[in-house]
């Protein structure tokens, strides 16, 4: 007898039309290749589908040392096997957008990854960026020169810490295979600046300074939200990348992490709440200090467009959000039985806390507007005396088509 994907293709297409299930035809698609090949194309219905949580089977002891993935599915609540390899058995997500996710190769390469149909776009290394003054492999450890924020003065750091903390997120415009005109927008560097590349281009082009902390693209444009709840628009399909000020910062001081969205109410802006829970270490004044960390809760701030001004609100009524490395998405429950509006389903992207001998890679969990609460999600049941789970696990809206 021969093996699963050897089945005949009018056998499989037989198999798949007995399907009700979007998500169980989706699954079905993704036993093999040949499989794939042999069913028709699929509907992209983002309305009938929840985004998948892209996870390391298991955790890890040491950072890093993950080779499988596999997906989480809201639906059936369910972990399932992906096939998703590493080649150089470290990786490290930092972004996802229509279907691709965002990969940090420890070699300084930044690729685009459908982890439904394996296929791979490769983007300009980290080497390409504007803070990079010289780029030495043959200095261990202090491989890069940075530029300053301002001035020729610069310093060095190694590979691997810029790899972890110096690129917070990477997100596309577009899916890389359907659209010959993609963009790509990363938020980078100590300040947390913006760079964008084209399909085609060799290097990352500078596009503005300042500590942002979110960036999605709406109506064609680019917005990006900074720290102080400030938000631009960027035309970067245009040859100068034209910006506006859209909403200036908000009029209470709040210092944390920011998030755009696109909900049924409109433009949206999300603030996470962080606490530091304890700190480790502090005994020994050689040591390096361990915090932990978890979220409270979040804020939602909703735009008053006659003003200009940004007002709280205390439900985001039928949404649900899902935030982390990925784009921002918002569904309405009203497609799902199963599942109720009002709350975030959020992941672990405090990349301030990511660093060496810093734990990280826990905080993940859902928060409920209606009474506050927070509960973790079944596929990632940790506490906060537990090992992390790394990389840290990043939403993404299965698609096959592109």
């Amino acid at each position: 007898m021969g093996g699963w994907c050897e089945l005949p293709g009018d056998l499989v297409r037989t198999i798949e039309e007995k399907l009700d299930l979007y998500q169980d035809k989706v699954k079905c698609s993704c036993v093999c290749r040949s499989w794939r090949l042999a069913l028709p194309k699929m509907p992209h219905q983002k309305q009938h589908l929840l985004p998948w949580l892209l996870v390391p089977l298991k955790t890890k002891t040491e950072i890093g040392s993950g080779t499988s993935f596999g997906f989480f599915d809201p639906l059936d609540k369910k972990l399932h096997c992906l096939g998703l390899s590493d080649p150089h058995k470290d990786m490290l997500f930092r972004g996802s957008s229509h279907g691709w996710v965002v990969n940090l190769d420890k070699n300084n390469s930044i690729c685009l990854i459908n982890p439904l149909t394996a296929a791979q776009v490769e983007l300009p290394p980290r080497t390409k960026f504007p803070d990079v003054a010289n780029y030495r492999p043959n200095k261990p450890g202090r491989e890069y020169g940075l530029r300053g924020e301002t001035g020729p003065r610069f310093f060095t750091l190694s590979k691997d810490h810029i790899r972890k903390h110096f690129i917070q997120k990477v997100i596309v415009s577009s899916s890389p295979q359907s659209d010959e005109d993609f963009v790509a927008v990363a938020i980078y560097g100590q300040f947390s600046e913006l760079a964008y590349c084209k399909r085609g281009d060799k290097k990352w082009s500078f596009l503005d300074r300042g500590h942002w902390s979110d960036v999605i693209f709406h109506q064609g444009q680019l917005y990006a939200v900074g720290s102080d709840g400030c938000v631009m628009i960027y035309d970067i399909h245009s040859s100068h990348s034209k910006k506006t000020e859209f909403v200036p910062k908000l009029r209470e001081r709040v210092a944390s992490r920011f998030y755009l969205v696109k909900s049924s109410v409109g433009l949206i802006m999300v603030y996470r709440r962080i606490k530091t829970l304890q700190q480790i270490g502090v005994s020994d004044p050689d040591s390096y200090p361990i915090y932990m960390y978890k979220t409270k809760g979040f804020r939602i701030f909703k735009l008053d467009t006659t003003r200009g001004e940004w007002h709280e609100i205390q439900s985001i009524g039928d949404d649900m959000l899902f935030l982390g490395w990925n784009s921002s998405i918002s569904l309405s429950c009203k497609n799902f039985s199963q599942h109720t509006g009002n709350c975030v389903y959020f992941t672990d992207d405090n990349i301030t806390y990511h660093y060496e001998g810093i734990i990280g890679g826990f905080d993940i969990g859902i928060f409920n507007f209606t009474d506050g609460s927070i509960q973790h999600l079944p596929c990632c049941t940790t506490n906060d005396s537990e090992l992390s789970i790394w990389p840290p696990p990043v939403w993404l809206m299965p698609n096959l088509i592109n």
